[in-house]
């Protein structure tokens, strides 16, 4: 049994939201970076009292180029989907108005488009269990950048922690945390969402 047109522009829209919300997340990850790399210029200001961040603030760099990089893959593999979506729809409609002509036309010419709605099921089939790997990657990538955010959130609060013994500059530096754990948290939620809209269209 194959899917009917509104579960297949639902899988459309579905993609499109995704990439919509994953673009959002990584141009929040490239404020994250630029975040990262002022706090990293302000532990070098603070010298030797904020040794230890010099590694947190090398970490969350590292953590906003990730998410940049998995948020362009996650994003391909968004349009991919929609790409699918666009052909099981193609060719659902092909096999449609070949079930509509069959039913006009004479026995004999019916059995002439049989190997035609063969080929179309066979290509519908194919087209799902490809989407259906394609959802599999997807969840995965989404659930990659979801641990990095949450991974981010367990850091700041180290680096809160080790701002306190950097004197004048714990403020400006316990600032920094704060922004790049709220820009963290902003991604998480465009994850959140997006893993959501997956969900749904799984069990559409």
């Amino acid at each position: 049994m194959f899917d009917d047109s509104s579960h297949i522009a639902a899988q459309t829209a579905a993609a499109a939201t995704i990439s919509g919300h994953l673009y959002r997340a990584s141009m929040i990850a490239k404020r994250m970076a630029l975040a990262a790399k002022n706090s990293r210029a302000m532990v070098l200001r603070a010298g030797s009292k904020a040794a230890g961040l010099k590694v947190i603030s090398d970490y969350f760099d590292e953590l906003a180029g990730k998410t940049i990089s998995l948020s362009h893959i996650i994003n391909q593999s968004a349009i991919s989907i929609s790409q699918n979506s666009v052909r099981q729809w193609r060719t659902q409609s092909f096999l449609h108005n070949l079930s509509k002509s069959s039913t006009r036309i004479d026995q004999s010419k019916t059995d002439q488009l049989k190997p035609a709605m063969k080929v179309g099921e066979n290509n519908l089939n194919d087209l799902a269990d490809i989407l259906q790997g394609e959802l599999s990657s997807l969840n995965d990538q989404l659930l990659d950048i979801r641990q990095y955010m949450q991974s981010s959130n367990v850091v700041a609060v180290t680096f809160r922690l080790e701002a306190t013994q950097t004197g004048e500059f714990q403020p400006l530096l316990e600032s920094m945390a704060n922004s790049i754990d709220g820009l963290s948290n902003e991604i998480k939620n465009h994850i959140t969402f997006s893993q959501n809209q997956l969900a749904q269209l799984k069990v559409s």
